[in-house]
Order: structure tokens, then sequence, then C-alpha cells
């Protein structure tokens, strides 16, 4: 069947020729049957163009964006028992039964819609991966069951960020996602009392995002898979969400947009920016007003106005002084100059400056509502028990696909040169 773009492109063809005919003085024989021909088929094409619309919607709905909407009240009460580990398991068999077959088949749903589509052992659509929180069991009991002797200790690693600053998440897309954005305003001008208005026509163009695939493998023991534990399930999809959260981090903030991965903030072009110095330079308070002045002077500051940068550039800055002879430091309590500040180990510190090779750091100020997180479908979870069978482990290989945009470069400033001595 065809799309609905694609309807209305033979519907805008048929119209421009109707149009020529229309426009003639007279018409033939031959052109009034074809009139009558052309107008009795831009009916149809209405037709059909009103059955692909409503199609249209409800795949969209089968992509997740209604998804919990469609749910039996039942199965919205038992989502809190998904468990992942089950998945997992029965996954490994190529037999997934209750609420994870049925929470398999809405992630199949949505990836058909999204044209995202392959056979896969566990799928999680991104309704349920949105609402789950992925935490490490809060409910006082062990990471492994008591029977267990063995206790697991997660590693030490960042925890996501940049969702937490108000970036904007878009979730259940279907196919390309082209945002319309303002380019330049209507501008109004003083006139004499005769004169014509000067002409003033605002600008458009539009910001496209398209899914990149954001890959993980990991390895299971048969040993821990075998727990029944509320604490492993959580351990492990704990684990799951922070290696795509980390790696949805690291694009956002310092993507090279190229290779498949998105354009972080600090590559994007136009966004302001404040240099320290040939060579890099220890930051300033004067730094901090300047990248907060770059956002201002171009009328792009916001409600979710916030400073990032690395634990090292934070640690400098307590230490600071914002002026001489003065107690009062660039970066007090979790604030610079009363806007809020952030630290993560995803923030680069390894950036070059001149002759400073691989020792400078960034810090990143701007409004993240501006910064855009998108996600097709929802997690696909290959389970192979066989390759590291004579191990006891099993392999899982996962993937979600993602895209990374800034609505207007001018919503965010950066220092890129930053250095601790």
């Amino acid at each position: 069947m065809e799309t609905v773009k694609q309807l209305r492109e033979v519907r805008v063809s048929k119209v421009s020729t109707l149009e020529t005919l229309q426009n003639k003085e007279s018409l033939n024989d031959e052109e009034k049957t074809s009139f009558d021909s052309i107008m009795s088929e831009i009916k149809n094409l209405d037709l059909d163009i009103t059955r692909a619309e409503e199609a249209e919607k409800i795949m969209s709905a089968a992509a997740g964006k209604s998804a919990v909407k469609g749910l039996s009240s039942s199965t919205k009460k038992e989502l809190k028992n998904y468990s992942f580990m089950k998945a997992i398991r029965e996954g490994a068999t190529g037999n997934l039964t209750g609420l994870e077959a049925e929470m398999h088949q809405e992630a199949n749903l949505e990836k058909k819609a999204s044209g995202i589509y392959n056979e896969s052992s566990v799928s999680i659509p991104s309704f349920l991966a949105d609402k789950r929180a992925l935490d490490v069991a809060t409910d006082g009991t062990d990471l492994v069951a008591v029977d267990n002797a063995s206790a697991i200790i997660p590693v030490l690693r960042p925890n996501p960020i940049v969702g937490s600053l108000g970036a904007t998440i878009i979730t259940g897309l279907v196919g390309d996602l082209d945002l319309p954005r303002q380019s330049s305003a209507t501008a109004a001008t003083w006139e004499g009392e005769n004169d014509a208005n000067a002409e003033s026509t605002p600008g458009f163009n539009k910001l496209s995002l398209t899914p990149k695939r954001l890959g993980a493998y990991t390895e299971i023991s048969k040993q821990l898979l075998a727990q029944r534990s509320p604490s492993v399930d959580a351990l492990v999809r704990s684990d799951l969400e922070i290696a795509i959260g980390n790696a949805l981090d690291v694009a956002a903030i310092n993507g090279a947009g190229s290779g498949g991965v998105p354009e972080g903030i600090l590559n994007v072009t136009g966004i302001g920016n404040v240099i320290g110095g040939t060579n890099g330079a220890v930051p300033t308070f004067a730094n901090m007003v300047a990248l907060e002045t770059a956002i201002n002077s171009a009328n792009a500051d916001g409600d979710s106005m916030a400073y990032l940068t690395t634990p090292g550039i934070k640690g400098f800055l307590k230490t600071k002084v914002k002026e001489a002879g003065q107690a009062s430091y660039v970066y007090e309590g979790n604030q610079i100059n009363g806007y809020n500040a952030f630290t993560s180990t995803n923030v680069p510190s390894t950036l070059t400056k001149g002759t400073s090779s691989g020792n400078c750091h960034a810090i990143v100020f701007g409004n993240w509502r501006e910064l855009i997180l998108a996600q097709w479908a929802g997690v696909d979870i290959v389970v192979d028990p066989y390759s590291l069978s004579k191990n006891a482990k099993i392999q899982l290989v996962i993937n979600a696909w993602y895209d990374v945009a800034v609505r207007h470069a001018a919503s965010f400033s950066a220092m890129k040169d930053a250095k601790l001595a």
C-alpha cells in the first residue's frame, strides 16, 4: 500500500493537470473525457489518502506512542513484575511465556512499524524500557539470593546525566523524524504615513533525525542466570540501562557526527565558543560569565539552564575564588553563578589545544531542553546459549536505535580548553 506522502504527491500531479485543462477557453471531446477521468481519480485518491492516514495512525499506536493505553488493565498492573532474567532464560530456549511473551510481541509490533525489524530472542518495547526503573534493588535484599555464597559488587562507572538535565526525550518513532525549525523571524519596521510596508518573511528549515544503531555485547554465567532473586534481575537490567545511557551521554556531549555516531553538543557548528588561550588556560569566573553571555546575547536562554563539566574542573573551581581577596568561589555547593552545575566523567577531559595535548577539559553551559534524544523501537536482545556453552555462559547481543540533535546551536556554549594547572 502506498504511503500518505506518495498518495499526496500523485494527487498534486493530478490537480496540476486538471488546472491546466481548467484554464483553457474550451475543451474538445478528448480533453473533456480526460477532465472527467482526472476528477474521478482525484476523488478515489482522497479516499485512499483517508485510508492510508487511518492505517498510519494505527501503526503509530502499535509503535508505542499509545501502546500503554492499548494494554489491558490487568497487564498494566503486571508491568512492575516484568522479569528481565526470566525473559533471558526463556529466550535461550525460544519459548517465552506470560508477561515476558506479551511484551516481546508488543516490541515486535513496534519494530515492524518503525521499519527496524529483525528476529531476536527477546524484545523489550520502548514504553516498558522507559517506565521500568532499572535501579539496583531497594528492598534491602542482597544482590544475590541468600542461598548463594558468592556476592556480586557492581563495577564503579558514570551514571547517565544528560536525560536528567532536562533533555527532550522522544520515543516510539516511526521512520525518520523531521522537526520544522524557524531559522529567521518576521521583522517590523517603522513606515511613513502612506509608504508600503517592507516585506518581511520568516525563514524555515528542518532538523532531521535518523535511527542509528547502538550495540552492546555481554556474557552472563549460567549460575547467575539460574538465580531467582529480584536483586539479580535488577542488577542485570541496571547494567544494561547504564551501558546504553552512558553511550548516549558520550554521543550527546561529544559525538563525532560521523561513522554512525550522532553529533554531540561540542561538535555542533554555531554553539558559543569561549576560548581560554592558545594552549588552553585555567578557567576563571570571567570565563563562566562569558559562557552565559554567549547564550543570552543570542536570545537562547531558557528554563533548563545548567552547567556540565568534569569532576576535575569541579574540584578546581571549588578552590578558585571569583575575585582576589574574597572568600567566594566560582563553584559553590552545586552551583556556578546561580545556575545548577553537574559533573560526569562522560564529559571529555583529554582534549587538545595547541601544545596542551590530551589534558584539556570541557565545560558546557546551555538550555538542556534544546537537546533531543530520539528512540526508535525498543531494545532488541539475541540470546546465544551455545557459543560459550563450554564455559557455562550465555552471550547477549543487544541493539537499540537512537539519535541525538540540538534544536538551536545558540542554546549551548562551551569552553573546550580548560586546564587544571
